[in-house]
């Protein structure tokens, strides 16, 4: 979040509490994982659209490694 959505720190941490409460607050029984995966689809695709105004946004960062953020450098 903080590179490629460029939101500040406090606003990844609240972003995050979001996305835990809501994606692994009820814990599935049955079947692989313990949380849905549509479920965290959803919830990263709101946190991207209300931050970028398009919940379809690519996550792939189009800048070049000198133009972004050093808070993670890519592999």
């Amino acid at each position: 979040m903080l590179r490629r959505l460029r939101t500040s720190i406090d606003e990844a941490i609240e972003h995050y509490g979001v996305l835990s409460e809501q994606v692994f607050s009820k814990v599935k029984s049955t079947g692989d994982g313990k949380f849905k995966a549509s479920k965290l689809e959803n919830v990263i695709k709101k946190i991207v659209g209300d931050v970028t105004q398009d919940m379809e946004a690519r996550m792939l960062d189009p800048r070049s490694d000198n133009e972004v953020c050093r808070t993670c450098i890519p592999h």
